[in-house]
């Protein structure tokens, strides 16, 4: 079965303003870049469009007034905060975007598609219930993760945050859930955006304390700590937890050529880390991944990455390879020592080894 990429030339209609990162040239550089590799006469990834979502779907996770406010704001051209403002075509892009991840699922349940990558905008982690922030105006995964588990009995969702910045809308909205488990890998919030959230001591709630994970990376990771976090926490995790699905919040800002984080990311990172994903999906939920874009602002970083990335779900192909910059060893002994203290904090819910 073939891997599924949703994409609407709709997106391209949500605007932000001049010189905005995360604008529409973000997706004219990516489906150019795709098209170029003829990723799409090959049969192994298919293009699909999306449907806008159904309100009654969107209200899963967003009251009516909040979803009325967007549409509002979009009709007058708003500005929602510092760094999200809309545009006419704002409120389409969002419940198209919103709906990707809906039309993806249903697809993987009938058996047509693998797995699936959502290219989308606006995108969504740093939404929450009721206010749009960090370029965000729904959160697109939560509301397919709340989608999920109402439509699928004794369900359970892990979602995987990768972005450099910390899905605090994602975290607030399942910060009291156990079947909807969030898990982040993050540049450190004291040097980054959002700055009040994503440490480890944040564990959850009532009956969700121990469903929520955060490791944030100091500034100068590169491949080497982005996997070895990853390695030490997602595989176990996934295997006590048995996810119904995985969904990935996947943000390309952590690259070493983006301008907006500090991390050190590269193309063979982002392949390595899909490689992963997908092994441990296949073996504990029948491969069930849906992707969602999230950050990406240097348009090289964001075009090869994501190729990379969808290479490893397709199972076709020859990465880009390029070099990450070189860890100072000062990261490397910091990493040891967050990792220790990460797992200990856990202990009480997981099994990791020290």
């Amino acid at each position: 079965m073939p891997t599924g990429l949703f994409y609407h030339p709709d997106f391209l209609k949500h605007e932000m303003g001049f010189s905005h990162p995360e604008r529409p040239e973000r997706l004219t550089a990516v489906m150019k870049f795709l098209e170029e590799k003829q990723v799409f006469k090959k049969g192994s990834i298919q293009l699909q469009k999306p449907q806008a979502i159904q309100i009654s779907d969107l209200e899963r996770v967003h009251p009516k007034d909040y979803i009325d406010l967007i549409q509002n704001a979009s009709d007058r051209e708003a500005r929602l905060d510092a760094d999200t403002r809309t545009s006419k075509g704002s409120y389409n892009a969002a419940i198209l975007a919103a709906g990707a991840g809906i039309k993806a699922w249903q697809e993987i349940q009938t058996g047509s598609l693998e797995n699936a990558f959502a290219l989308v905008r606006p995108p969504g982690h740093h939404a929450n219930e009721q206010s749009a922030r960090g370029f965000c105006l729904f959160n697109n995964i939560s509301v397919l993760a709340r989608y999920i588990t109402a439509t699928v009995p004794d369900s359970r969702v892990l979602i995987l945050d990768i972005d450099a910045h910390h899905g605090n809308g994602t975290q607030e909205i399942h910060y009291e859930e156990s079947d909807i488990l969030y898990l982040g890998l993050h540049q450190d919030g004291r040097t980054l955006y959002p700055g009040y959230s994503g440490y480890p001591d944040e564990l959850g709630e009532g009956t969700g304390k121990g469903y929520n994970v955060n490791l944030p990376l100091p500034p100068g990771a590169a491949d080497r700590s982005f996997m070895q976090g990853l390695s030490a926490l997602f595989p176990p995790i996934v295997e006590q937890f048995q996810p119904t699905a995985i969904l990935v919040s996947a943000g390309y800002d952590a690259h070493f050529r983006d301008y907006l984080t500090g991390l050190q990311f590269s193309a063979d990172g982002y392949f390595k880390s899909a490689q992963l994903i997908m092994e441990v999906a296949k073996k504990h939920c029948q491969g069930r991944v849906i992707m969602f874009l999230e950050g990406g602002y240097d348009l090289q970083a964001l075009s090869e990455s994501i190729y990379n990335m969808l290479l490893a779900m397709s199972n076709q192909g020859t990465p880009i390879h390029e070099k990450a910059p070189a860890e100072d060893s000062r990261i490397t002994k910091y990493m040891s020592t967050l990792l220790r203290e990460t797992k200990t904090l856990l202990k009480p819910w997981w099994k990791l080894r020290q």
